[in-house]
């Protein structure tokens, strides 16, 4: 029988925003979410474009748009990313969201909604267990659970604000970088 574990994320600088906000009570749920996405886009760099923009990807966008079933949609994903070495976690996150946007009936666009939902909820996962009942953060884990989907919320709403992917290989990655700015920056106004 395996464990779980729960790995914080790195204790480098772009996350030290990120955790002064996570989780408090008196920080709006969208600049939480923009600093969660400010932190890991300067955390990966290029990396998170890279990932995000994996080509299976935007062709779960195409099998997303077929509205499959759930168990034919996963399979189809599954066959798409079956030679994938690179974004792994990224490609696991899309099983996910391809499940999920199967399951409603979604768009393409409501599964690119979803996959950057899945990347919230994980990089919101890795450390708001520490913030549980301290001063001024979440009670309990009723209200972290309640959280972590405010924040997949909100992020499913600004991705949606981008409109439809666009699924050429250029205008694939020229839409996730796009998304990856909106996530940025959609709660500096807030």
């Amino acid at each position: 029988m395996g464990t779980s574990r729960n790995d914080r994320s790195p204790g480098t600088p772009p996350w030290t925003m990120a955790w002064a906000v996570l989780g408090a009570t008196d920080v709006p749920v969208e600049r939480q979410c923009m600093e969660i996405w400010r932190a890991a886009s300067a955390d990966r760099g290029d990396k998170m474009l890279r990932d995000f923009a994996n080509r299976s990807l935007a062709e779960a966008c195409r099998v997303a748009a077929a509205r499959l079933s759930p168990q034919e949609a996963v399979a189809r994903f599954n066959e798409i990313s079956r030679y994938e070495s690179d974004a792994g976690l990224v490609i696991d996150m899309g099983r996910r969201a391809i499940a999920r946007c199967a399951a409603e009936r979604g768009t393409a666009a409501k599964f690119v909604a979803e996959l950057f939902s899945e990347a919230i909820s994980y990089y919101a996962s890795r450390d708001l267990p520490s913030y549980v009942a301290a001063a001024g953060r979440v009670a309990n884990a009723t209200e972290a659970i309640r959280l972590k989907e405010s924040l997949r919320r909100v992020t499913k709403q600004q991705v949606e604000s981008v409109g439809e992917p666009r699924l050429g290989p250029k205008q694939w990655q020229e839409y996730v970088a796009r998304v990856l700015r909106v996530l940025q920056d959609k709660g500096a106004s807030k």
